[in-house]
């Protein structure tokens, strides 16, 4: 099984919005489903922290 490219995989996200779709609406999806990726990765790398670790850094934001 191959794998597909990064360019193929945008492709058929891109072919798989209305037509009607506006530049900006195609862009966030694009923007979406890059950030998704990126997320499994990091979770399959085991690079999280856990929701009671992201708290304590926010609280610790300068305010």
């Amino acid at each position: 099984m191959t794998v597909p490219s990064p360019k193929d995989d945008l492709t058929r996200l891109i072919q798989s919005l209305p037509d009607e779709s506006s530049a900006d609406e195609i862009v966030r999806e694009l923007a979406l489903h890059v950030m998704i990726e990126r997320g499994l990765a990091d979770s399959d790398a085991r690079r999280t922290i856990s929701n009671d670790e992201m708290g304590q850094r926010i609280r610790s934001w300068p305010k």
